[in-house]
């Protein structure tokens, strides 16, 4: 199967601008002008879902924020007045939740998928503390920085 990285990356990035600001209705203006890059290692910000794809389909599929951003999306999903712990405790599923949705959306439309593949998803994990990870041998590890504000949404592909 040919490589689909660089496509889930670049319709991951569009379906993620859209959702944060169409979705979420977060008051998001986001730098368009990204450029995919592949790379040795990915430095994860405080927090980052993985979700990982197989059958047809493998690899591992990443976002990751900053504590202040995932802030900003918890309260999104939050009515009324949200206290701090209520923002704390949802911060890092609601990031989960994007990029699973984001994810999802982008999946049909995927070439290797029109063609015929059969893809798993698996649940996601989600890491609430900085990591970085290191591109296996022989792998592949491709990465995109959407520049919101002051900060950065890291979305990855590795395999």
């Amino acid at each position: 199967m040919e490589d689909y990285h660089i496509e889930i990356l670049e319709k991951l990035s569009v379906r993620t601008i859209e959702y944060l600001k169409n979705d979420i209705n977060l008051d998001i203006v986001i730098d368009k002008n990204y450029t995919i890059d592949a790379v040795d290692f990915i430095d994860y910000h405080d927090i980052s879902v993985l979700i990982s794809l197989n059958k047809d389909m493998e690899g591992t599929v990443g976002m990751s924020v900053s504590k202040e951003l995932s802030f900003e999306i918890a309260k999104s999903f939050l009515f009324g007045e949200p206290t701090q712990e209520e923002i704390d405790e949802l911060s890092s599923e609601g990031i989960a939740e994007t990029l699973n949705i984001t994810l999802g959306n982008i999946l049909q439309n995927l070439t290797p998928i029109k063609a015929g593949a059969n893809v798993g998803i698996s649940t996601p994990y989600i890491m609430t503390n900085k990591v970085n990870i290191v591109k296996k041998k022989n792998g592949k590890m491709f990465i995109v920085h959407l520049k919101y504000k002051n900060d950065t949404i890291i979305l990855s592909y590795f395999i």
